[in-house]
């Protein structure tokens, strides 16, 4: 049995998702509520949770906040946010578990089994650091970390040290500015979402690169870049356009 603890300054947002979770997930036991981050870490501390819910964004001390300020964390954590852009990208970026409001029963059962299974195998989710690294990038996304999953775990990378991505059927090779390479067990397409904001451009169905490392490039039918590790990488021709006009953004030619 999974002990948790629901944080969220919204009553009605603590009692649907408690309602929710008695419904969907019979393996998991709601032993405290609180409203706010102070009550939350005395909580935490006298309670000793497996899992806590955490909402991204409460008045006074936030959850980003909290988390930051707790000397250890030795639990699960599921974040709870509104459809903020920057803070969902964070939190992709990051690989941590999080649920939309409002909340939906499939996307609860699916944190929640994720993260019974890494309390079950005492693997806590450190990529919680990832995120908190994030949030305190908001300005500047090529200073953003990114956590790759692996078939044995996951990887964190800078943004600033992928020179490109390339897709290998479902997986995708991360080729990094120190030589070595990192494979993850997602798609080209899910990167291409995840990374539009951090000057990631996809230049062909098989290769999405991060401008920032772009040394060069040739004219041709579709034209070729010169990436900074001095890899030639095709532009498909229908790409050519959209390709020339993000550079000029993000060149300022």
């Amino acid at each position: 049995m999974i002990r948790a603890i629901l944080i969220d300054d919204e009553k009605l947002s603590r009692n649907t998702l408690t309602k929710l979770l008695e419904l969907y997930c019979p393996n998991l036991q709601i032993i405290g509520e609180c409203e706010d981050a102070m009550v939350a870490e005395k909580e935490i501390e006298r309670l000793k949770p497996d899992l806590i819910f955490l909402d991204v964004a409460m008045p006074g001390k936030n959850g980003i906040e909290f988390l930051k300020e707790l000397k250890e964390i030795k639990f699960e954590v599921i974040f709870v946010t509104a459809h903020d852009k920057y803070i969902m990208q964070a939190l992709r970026m990051a690989a941590v578990d999080y649920l939309l409001k409002p909340v939906e029963e499939q996307q609860l059962m699916n944190a929640v089994e994720n993260a019974a299974k890494r309390i079950e195998s005492k693997k806590i989710n450190n990529n919680i650091e990832t995120f908190l690294h994030n949030m305190s990038q908001k300005q500047q996304q090529q200073e953003l970390q990114l956590c790759i999953p692996s078939l044995q775990g996951f990887q964190v990378v800078q943004i600033n040290d992928v020179l490109y991505c390339e897709a290998d059927n479902t997986y995708t090779i991360f080729h990094l500015k120190n030589g070595k390479k990192a494979v993850a067990s997602r798609p080209l397409i899910d990167y291409e979402v995840l990374l539009e904001d951090a000057n990631f451009f996809r230049i062909h169905k098989s290769s999405l690169i991060n401008m920032k490392h772009i040394k060069e490039y040739q004219k041709g039918e579709g034209g070729t870049v010169i990436m900074s590790d001095d890899k030639a990488l095709d532009v498909s021709r229908r790409k050519k356009d959209l390709f020339i006009t993000r550079m000029k953004e993000v060149f300022k030619y």
